[in-house]
């Protein structure tokens, strides 16, 4: 028996014989199979956040787009932060161990009663959880950088992905954080006022490095040929950026003092501290990624490169 006649009787076995469409009897129910839907495969497709639309930012877009960035996807700005910033908080509540111990009901009598008024200052540990501190935002930075563009790419990128982008590219990341802050500590040696217009270009350096796959110096050039077209601008941004990152911080790790006069109480006024820089640090680095894509816009027409992208893909 061929294998058309074969094929024939396996269908007729399933279907049934075949009957004009008027010669079923009155109220005789139609085969099982004629209604049944064939499952088709169809690709389910996932849903890209997108903080702010693709074009000329304002001070306030890129303010409220850092906050759309956090709560987009706040299950994957959290663990990004969190692998940066919670061993660095430990490694501040070792550091500071002694300072915080007289937190408390007890460290309150001992400070009153104690004649020692003296004052430390700025110490080593001061200045190296400065540079830690630093150097995590710097980090944190260039995960979100690589986390956002995947967005704007249409191809978001997974919380591993992004997190070894900013790992491969941290010796670049860290290395560029220091020729900054030399400059800046250079420039600042007479006043603190050339260091703090010095700053605008050096916003976006975090995320041109991991963006664009560049070294540290180059980075560092990169992010000053940006900025240097839209300086004023950057400049504000620069300043609202830290007067929020300010009031979020007072705002939320004021929630600490509350611990202060319970026993042990610097044991939850670490654990508010390192909440808290799980918001600020995500908001910081969201800003700056956001400045970095807006002066790529306005200086580079990365907005219409995106558009032509989109289309081409969506005519392929």
């Amino acid at each position: 028996m061929s294998r058309c006649c074969q094929a024939a009787r396996t269908l007729v076995a399933v279907t049934g014989p075949w009957q004009a469409p008027d010669s079923r009897p009155d109220g005789a129910p139609a085969p099982a199979t004629a209604t049944r839907a064939l499952p088709i495969d169809r690709p389910e497709t996932k849903a890209v956040p997108t903080p702010i639309a693709v074009r000329p930012m304002t001070v306030v877009d890129v303010l409220d787009g850092a906050v759309m960035i956090i709560k987009s996807a706040p299950r994957t700005v959290f663990v990004i932060a969190a692998t940066f910033v919670i061993p660095i908080e430990l490694i501040s509540a070792w550091v500071n161990r002694d300072s915080l111990s007289d937190r408390g009901i007890a460290g309150l009598v001992s400070n009153v009663t104690s004649s020692d008024s003296s004052d430390s200052g700025i110490t080593g540990a001061t200045i190296l959880m400065l540079v830690l501190s630093g150097i995590v935002l710097a980090l944190v930075t260039g995960a979100i950088a690589r986390l956002v563009t995947s967005w704007y790419a249409d191809a978001p990128a997974s919380t591993r992905d992004v997190l070894v982008a900013s790992v491969r590219r941290a010796p670049a990341l860290i290395v560029a954080w220091v020729l900054v802050h030399v400059i800046e500590l250079v420039s600042a040696f007479p006043t603190l006022l050339p260091a703090l217009f010095l700053m605008p270009f050096f916003v976006v350096v975090s995320p041109a490095i991991v963006v664009e796959h560049l070294g540290p110096w180059k980075g560092v050039k990169r992010a000053w040929r940006l900025s240097r077209s839209r300086y004023g601008a950057v400049l504000g941004t620069a300043i609202l950026i830290a007067i929020v990152d300010v009031l979020l911080t007072l705002a939320l790790g004021g929630l600490g003092f509350v611990f202060d006069l319970l026993p042990f109480g610097w044991i939850g006024d670490v654990a508010i501290q390192a909440a808290t820089s799980l918001v600020t640090v995500p908001f910081v680095a969201g800003a700056a990624t956001l400045t970095y894509l807006d002066l790529r816009i306005r200086s580079e027409g990365l907005d219409l490169e995106l558009d032509i992208a989109e289309h081409f893909a969506s005519a392929g």
